[in-house]
């Protein structure tokens, strides 16, 4: 079995569960992380968890979101 798959989806709920405390509502959160961040140099976050510094890079681009 391989690993990456569980680290994956561990990752993408851990970017929504931030999200969802920065945005107040768990589908804004995901749709923020689907869709192309600017901020992110157009990328979208789902698809940058792997490797862990995309993953950090998102929550951090999220954490400066928050009121």
């Amino acid at each position: 079995m391989n690993c990456a798959v569980p680290v994956l989806r561990l990752r993408r709920a851990k970017l929504v569960h931030v999200g969802t405390r920065v945005f107040g509502d768990e589908a804004k959160a995901r749709a923020w992380a689907r869709s192309p961040q600017p901020a992110l140099d157009g990328k979208i976050p789902d698809e940058l968890v792997d490797p862990l510094d995309g993953l950090e890079r998102c929550l951090a681009e999220l954490e400066s979101l928050a009121p």
